[in-house]
């Protein structure tokens, strides 16, 4: 089973937790940032999310590096979102995660949002996305070329699954 970060949720100004996409499960489930760093320190994943260091004191940070985790989204209200990093450069209300790639010649990304859908993507579709500046975790454009990153799932059509790099 994979989790992904999804959302972060703030009650005004106060972090109260995250929402993570369970692979398994295919729901969200909330999780506090003390759940999540016991995770990580107990060796497991939570796609999106790394443990680093502020001057001395473990927090948790965006795993930009290894899974394109650039910019979150910030849930503080009813139906309002917002971004973690406000100068992301977007004017788009929108950031996706991949979760699995399936298909062989043609593929398809399976993605899920900060409003709780999962919608499938053609390649073309996130490159534009991406060139568009709209964060998009799970994968990175490379010399006009998708890469998968590590965690998610990728599905070829001879029925075998494995997961990303």
């Amino acid at each position: 089973m994979c989790m992904y970060l999804v959302d972060g949720m703030y009650l005004g100004n106060r972090l109260i937790g995250y929402e993570v996409y369970e692979s398994k499960s295919k729901g969200m489930v909330g999780m506090t940032e003390k759940q999540i760093m016991n995770k990580l320190k107990a060796g497991e994943r939570v796609y999106g999310f790394i443990i680093g260091e502020t001057d001395g004191k473990e927090e948790l940070m965006l795993d930009k590096e290894n899974f394109n985790m650039t910019n979150l989204q910030i849930k503080s209200g009813v139906n309002s979102l917002s971004w973690y990093n406000e100068d992301s450069g977007t004017d788009m209300n929108i950031a996706l995660i991949v979760v699995s790639v399936s298909g062989d010649k043609k593929k398809v990304y399976e993605t899920v949002n900060a409003r709780h859908a999962r919608v499938e993507y053609s390649e073309e579709k996130i490159k534009m996305l991406l060139e568009l500046g709209v964060p998009v975790a799970g994968v990175k454009l490379e010399k006009n070329k998708l890469t998968v990153c590590e965690g998610v799932e990728i599905i070829s059509e001879n029925k075998e699954t494995k997961e990303g790099a």
